[in-house]
């Protein structure tokens, strides 16, 4: 790509029309990366199990290891098939710690083209782990890599008041869409009418905690490489409309 667009930039200063076409081409390549937001929940009836290794979506998804979930009111991610909007069911993976860094087709909306892998979680290896002494919107994890090893605890549990705690999840990855990259980064939550000490001590026993209804919201955005694309098609059609003017 950037061989064609060395090419085309020295055509431009012999013709503008060129020039002209080259940023369209640029920014129709650029502009065909997925990009936008999304929001997600379970399907009805559904929620997520969790424990310390494992997370089980519900309801039971189309695909084998997989659950249900349905997009969001504010979901709109632009990709070359068109847009992806509320109201749409994909299945998402069940995850187990340990089996790999990378989990391809972690989400998938089936009529679309939308590949969402997952990469990894954001951990809180520094974050209190005494969670039964928490005061109201306090934070803690359940353990750490100092406490308990091989790996933190993704789970960051805040205490409500009321003996209720908020989970949060904090996921990253990648969009492939048409073999062009996007990144993705979000959280999904959840709230359940157990108190932090009591989560943390399930999980720590071996555990699973059920939690009724679970949501996540995501932001979309290309990789670094799409806008340089579409920043190298701006500069591109710049130096033709100067050159134009310098003639005129």
């Amino acid at each position: 790509m950037q061989t064609r667009f060395a090419r085309l930039t020295l055509a431009s200063w012999r013709s503008p029309a060129i020039g002209i076409l080259a940023f369209f081409s640029l920014v129709t390549s650029a502009s065909a990366t997925a990009i936008g937001s999304i929001s997600e929940a379970n399907c009805g009836g559904g929620g997520v199990t969790v424990s310390s290794t494992t997370i089980t979506w519900l309801p039971v998804g189309t695909a084998a290891g997989t659950g249900c979930i349905t997009t969001g009111a504010g979901t709109s991610i632009t990709y070359s098939g068109g847009t992806l909007g509320a109201g749409v069911t994909g299945d998402i993976m069940d995850l187990m710690a340990g089996g790999g860094a990378v989990v391809d087709d972690f989400m998938t909306f089936p009529g679309t083209s939308l590949d969402f892998s997952l990469t990894g979680f954001l951990t809180f290896p520094a974050a209190s782990t005494n969670c039964a002494s928490l005061s109201a919107s306090q934070t803690c994890v359940a353990f750490n890599i100092a406490s308990s090893g091989p790996f933190d605890s993704p789970f960051l549990l805040t205490n409500l008041g009321g003996g209720n705690t908020g989970v949060s999840l904090t996921a990253y990855g990648t969009v492939l869409d048409d073999g062009v990259l996007s990144n993705w980064t979000g959280s999904f939550t959840t709230q359940l009418n157990l108190d932090t000490g009591t989560v943390q001590s399930t999980i720590l026993g071996g555990g699973t905690i059920p939690a009724n209804t679970q949501s996540g919201s995501f932001l979309v955005t290309p990789e670094p490489g799409s806008w340089t694309m579409l920043g190298a098609g701006l500069i591109a059609f710049w130096i033709v409309s100067k050159r134009r003017k310098a003639r005129a």
